[in-house]
């Protein structure tokens, strides 16, 4: 049996190679319960660190735990509830240089930041090395890689390993070894090193930092002086982009956490960037401590307080974005970890920015991210039109709530569920119908019955932003301006009008047209038009807030 401690004696073995692991890590996992279905050999090293999904969120889960504890109990393995991510805890006790660790999850090859060969395997062959076996590997690659200099100015070592993702490319050290040294290797704290191997599972190789290697053959070469901040586009690791150069966003949650975001260091920067300030408002920040530790420490000295402080929210040890981060659809969600695949926000178009600690933060002090320049254009180009055009769809006098959408269909998860039942007990077959600027005309008291505000943000989805109608439910008046539909009381066109017609409201001469006919209209309150024009009474005080106005 050969051991696989010595990276060198790796090259010169056979195509197929049998590793000799010397630490097991057990996490809770999908199929997790199977690692342990066979017992362990009391010969083979192992720990169980739970901190995939810490507290459980589902009866399944919780059910993973408690089969994990008391397999660990049984098995007389070291137990870590909720203490901290794996790469942590194996790093801060465990790992030794040279020594091969085998988990079942991409981040354990974080290991490499203390020296040792983090190798992924799966459930089926974690079960074979718990019973003594060896591992089965194909020969590595070896890719070397030279850092010198030191990080210097706003850069970190997030974004030092965004730079080796973006020239290794993602998946591209599959099947290697990435030995990391040189000067600039020993200048990082275990904390960066935790971080760059963690940001670098999505090269799909092993990386090793070796600082004590000063000078020796490089197929790759990193100035740590010349490193600046990097982002991430949404989705996967292939778009990689200076934070100066990014195009402007609007940003709706911030996550300060995780393996490679969750260290005291990040924590610190974030407190300092934070303290005496506050949260952009509508925007929420979560910082989740990588480990309990970490948690401790960073409390004893005022972290916590001047992130909550500031307006944030400081969840458990463990915590993730996934469970506690959560955005909307079409809302993006800024973190300094390392995931960022579609859905991992929320729902699919739910979009995940990667970048480092400080463009994070500053991204929840400003609410956006990007370009100044975009972000002025933006304003400038603002065009708030007057004219709103489109073909009607009429309805008689007394359209109630519960005809705009009925009661059992509020409960549905997301609008677009909500949206498919609109005027269902009138017009089913209306909201496949309805298109984005289609107008609304009806006859007197539109809007009737409850005072839910859905029913107003039903139309709005349906693409429907202006409605024409001899006179409205003054709640319901007041619920759809806030949602940013206009409202026009007109006596003589819904009579005059037939479904399909073309209107058009012309807002700044007063008037509406529709077949060749002219209709006089009021004008519209400023204040009203201004919420109108803004797409709602939220937004036009978060638009107040950022211009400071408020």
């Amino acid at each position: 049996m050969r051991r696989a401690d010595d990276i060198e004696g790796w090259k010169i073995m056979e195509k197929t190679l049998d590793v000799k692991v010397d630490l097991c890590v057990l996490e809770d996992i999908e199929d997790g319960e199977r690692m342990l279905q066979k017992g362990r050999n009391k010969e083979v090293p192992a720990i169980v660190v739970v901190d995939q999904v810490v507290p459980p969120n589902s009866q399944a889960v919780s059910g993973l735990h408690k089969s994990l504890m008391t397999a660990a109990d049984r098995e007389e393995i070291p137990l870590f509830y909720g203490r901290g991510m794996s790469p942590y805890i194996v790093c801060g006790q465990y790992a030794k240089a040279g020594q091969v660790i085998a988990g079942c999850t991409p981040q354990i090859t974080s290991v490499g930041a203390a020296g040792a060969y983090g190798i992924c395997v799966t459930p089926n062959e974690m079960a074979a090395l718990l019973s003594g076996e060896c591992l089965k590997r194909e020969e590595p690659g070896i890719c070397r890689i030279l850092l010198k200099g030191k990080l210097e100015g706003t850069a970190e070592a997030k974004d030092l390993a965004l730079e080796m993702v973006k020239v290794i490319g993602s998946g591209g050290g599959k099947g290697k070894i990435l030995k990391i040294f040189g000067a600039g290797a020993m200048e990082l704290s275990l904390e960066e090193r935790i971080t760059i191997c963690d940001v670098l599972q999505k090269t799909e190789g092993v990386p090793v930092f070796e600082p004590g290697i000063q000078e020796q053959e490089a197929d790759l070469k990193f100035d740590l002086s010349s490193v600046v901040p990097q982002v991430v586009l949404p989705d996967i690791y292939e778009t990689i982009v200076p934070a100066s150069s990014l195009p402007y966003v609007k940003v709706k949650c911030v996550f300060i956490g995780g393996t490679a975001g969750g260290g005291l260091k990040s924590l610190a920067l974030a407190a300092h960037m934070l303290k005496g300030r506050k949260v952009a408002y509508g925007v929420r920040l979560v910082a989740a401590p990588a480990t309990a530790e970490i948690y401790v420490e960073a409390a004893s000295k005022g972290y916590i307080t001047d992130i909550m402080e500031a307006g944030g929210l400081v969840i458990n040890q463990c915590g993730n974005p996934e469970v506690q981060g959560r955005v909307g659809k079409d809302e993006v969600m800024v973190s300094n970890d390392v995931e960022n695949r579609k859905g991992y926000a929320g729902f699919d178009t739910s979009k995940t920015y990667i970048s480092d600690t400080r463009t994070a933060v500053q991204a929840a002090l400003s609410g956006e991210m990007g370009l100044a320049k975009v972000k002025k254009e933006e304003k400038t180009e603002e065009h708030r039109s007057l004219t709103f055009e489109g073909r009607c769809w009429k309805f008689g006098d007394d359209i109630d709530t519960d005809i705009i959408i009925p009661t059992q269909h509020l409960n549905y998860e997301t609008m677009d569920e909500i949206k498919s039942h609109a005027f269902e007990p009138l017009r089913p077959e209306l909201p496949t119908l309805l298109k984005e600027g289609d107008l609304i005309v009806a006859g007197s008291n539109f809007g009737c019955g409850s005072s839910r505000e859905q029913a107003a943000e039903v139309i709005l989805a349906c693409g429907v932003h202006c409605i024409i109608a001899k006179s409205f439910a003054r709640i319901f008046f007041r619920n759809a301006i806030n949602n940013g539909i206009l409202l026009l009381e007109c006596k003589e066109l819904p009579d005059e009008v037939n479904e399909g017609d073309v209107i058009r409201v012309e807002l700044d001469k007063q008037q509406i047209t529709a077949n060749g006919k002219t209709y006089a209209i009021p004008a519209v309150p400023e204040n009203l038009y201004n919420i109108i024009m803004d797409g709602g009474l939220v937004k036009s005080i978060m638009k107040k807030v950022q211009n400071h106005q408020l």
